[in-house]
């Protein structure tokens, strides 16, 4: 009851109350399930002390730190994943560990590894899972063991069925509370399986702009095509001659480089190395001269610059505090009389947020389940905050 009076007082109405609670609880269960999930790798991995561990995280998070084995590296192309297992690995004074910014486990130099330990995120493209066990292959010891695990309504039956096909052999360690753990051994110098297609290019021609030639890795968002809500914001843009642009989490730099055709210059951030690197790839191909990405946390990437117009189509699998920390870090940097536009699937996050930060907020656009929010610049509201 406490809870449902909280979220009342905050201006909601009872039906959005509920929704809130209701997703907080299924959030909450996940997390329990994933900390179950994480104990269940660790005990079908059996790692001994003698043996090196490869790390390709559970859920966004590293699984492998605190064993007691001969060394521990966490490789993950996400900025925040990467400084989180650093930060963990410096307070637990671990010596056997280190962590790698890297898009694949196959760039890794040294002795091959003798165990690997996985279970993706809900929200990963089967593609990129696929190629991450490929790339693990690899880098696996003859005999060296491979750990997977994921929740049966999340995709783990193909992950299985590609494990069958690279190693050989597949056995169910666990299936319990929602989970399966597989392990697979490596007995053969080649996989048995053909490589997936990890990269995709596609032209759009009918969006302000185009056309447009773009280049998606797997593990990118919407690798295969321009998503509904990055279409309807690049056809909402009121884009002037003289702005200076800011696309926050840019992906594959679609909404940027559009932008970018018509602005004096844009900045593109993003936190994954995989998505800087197809937008590099994407202002080279594009013949987009006035543009630039940079991989960043956040704003981190920018320091004191400020905007005419930032962009961010909201990423899907966050939730409030990360609607919190773009709008108010948009606040900071927009320029007097600057403009902040959001693409979202659940507007309801970023609405309050912007509420909140600008005061007034346009609905530009609502279509295909996405909405278009609009802000002005309001830095007497954030001085106040």
């Amino acid at each position: 009851m406490c809870y449902m009076i909280r979220e009342l007082k905050s201006g909601l109405t009872l039906f959005q109350a509920v929704q809130r609670i209701r997703r907080e609880r299924q959030i909450g269960n996940l997390r329990k399930s994933q900390d179950r999930g994480v104990s269940a790798l660790l005990a079908a991995a059996a790692v001994e002390s003698h043996e090196r561990v490869l790390d390709l995280g559970m859920a966004g998070r590293t699984a492998g730190l605190g064993l007691n084995a001969a060394g521990i590296h966490f490789v993950g192309s996400d900025l925040r994943e990467v400084r989180c297992c650093e930060k963990t690995i410096r307070r637990m004074a671990l010596d056997n560990a280190c962590a790698w910014l890297e898009v694949s486990p196959a760039v890794l130099t040294g002795p091959c590894f003798d165990v690997v330990l996985f279970a993706p995120a809900r929200w990963e493209a089967k593609a990129r899972v696929f190629e991450l066990i490929d790339a693990a292959f690899g880098k696996l010891a003859i005999h060296g063991r491979f750990l997977l695990a994921g929740r049966r309504n999340a995709g783990v039956e193909s992950y299985r069925r590609r494990l069958k096909a690279v190693f050989g052999r597949v056995e169910t360690t666990l299936s319990k509370s929602g989970f399966r753990v597989y392990r697979s051994s490596r007995s053969a110098a080649e996989t048995g399986a053909h490589p997936v297609d990890a990269a995709h290019v596609f032209d759009v021609d009918d969006i302000p702009g185009g056309p447009y030639t773009f280049e998606a890795s797997s593990g990118v968002f919407s690798s295969r095509g321009l998503d509904p809500g990055t279409r309807i914001l690049i056809e909402t843009l009121d884009v002037k001659s003289g702005d200076r642009v800011l696309d926050l989490g840019c992906g594959y730099g679609a909404i940027g480089i559009a932008a970018a055709r018509r602005a004096l210059e844009v900045q593109l951030l993003d936190t994954n190395l995989l998505a800087v690197r197809c937008a590099r790839r994407n202002i080279a191909r594009n013949g987009v001269a006035n543009a630039r990405v940079a991989l960043s946390d956040g704003f981190e990437a920018a320091p004191g610059r400020t905007f005419d117009l930032i962009l961010c189509n909201a990423p899907t699998h966050e939730g409030a505090e990360t609607a919190r920390q773009f709008v108010q870090g948009a606040a900071r940097h927009l320029k007097s009389k600057g403009r902040f536009a959001v693409v979202a699937m659940r507007p309801g996050l970023y609405l309050r947020q912007m509420k909140r930060v600008f005061g007034a907020v346009d609905q530009l656009e609502s279509r295909q389940g996405y909405t278009v929010l609009f802000a002005r610049d309001a830095k007497s509201a954030v001085t106040a905050a």
